[in-house]
């Protein structure tokens, strides 16, 4: 069963630890993470590019891959399934497809759109269970054939996303992903 990832955070953040999150894109890969958590004991986070869920043929083969593979292995602590830096539209269709967890990247939009699309993410995710993760200042490096610079978020910019209730917030302070550049 996969639950939401903000139920095992705030567990985590309780018990003073810290839960991995592993972006996978194929079923070995998450094999060995799910097969490693439950050695370890340790709840997981599945992460999900949109690029790495077209690649996997789409987001509803990939819920019901990593589903099944909890029940076949016996899997026992806790799993979500999180769509890493996703659209809004590769939010809701995450959400549709079984995801238990989102993160809308609206870093790209003014503020006040980020703020719009946030809001709407965030209720149906309510309706579903779904925690939501949110960006705020661009998070640079290269991923999917995305190329940014890494920024960082405006403090001010950051609190009003956060105020809006997301359970997980990302907020740009110069990190980037992937290669860094020479």
């Amino acid at each position: 069963m996969l639950v939401s990832a903000k139920e095992m955070l705030q567990k985590a953040k309780a018990g003073k630890y810290a839960v991995g999150q592993f972006n996978i894109n194929n079923l070995e890969w998450t094999k060995a993470i799910l097969l490693t958590a439950q050695e370890c004991n340790s709840p997981v986070i599945l992460g999900v590019s949109e690029g790495a869920g077209k690649y996997m043929c789409g987001f509803k083969t990939v819920a019901a891959m990593v589903k099944a593979m909890v029940e076949t292995l016996n899997i026992t602590v806790p799993v979500a399934l999180h769509l890493d830096h996703g659209t809004y539209e590769g939010a809701l269709s995450a959400m549709e497809a079984g995801f238990s967890s989102v993160m809308f990247d609206g870093s790209h939009y003014a503020i006040d759109e980020n703020i719009e699309k946030t809001k709407e993410i965030i209720r149906i995710a309510g309706e579903k269970g779904i925690s939501v993760e949110a960006e705020v200042g661009a998070i640079g490096g290269e991923e999917d054939g995305v190329v940014g610079g890494g920024e960082v978020a405006d403090p001010d910019e950051c609190k009003m996303i956060a105020d809006l209730g997301v359970d997980m917030l990302a907020a740009g302070i110069g990190n980037i992903h992937g290669v860094y550049p020479d």
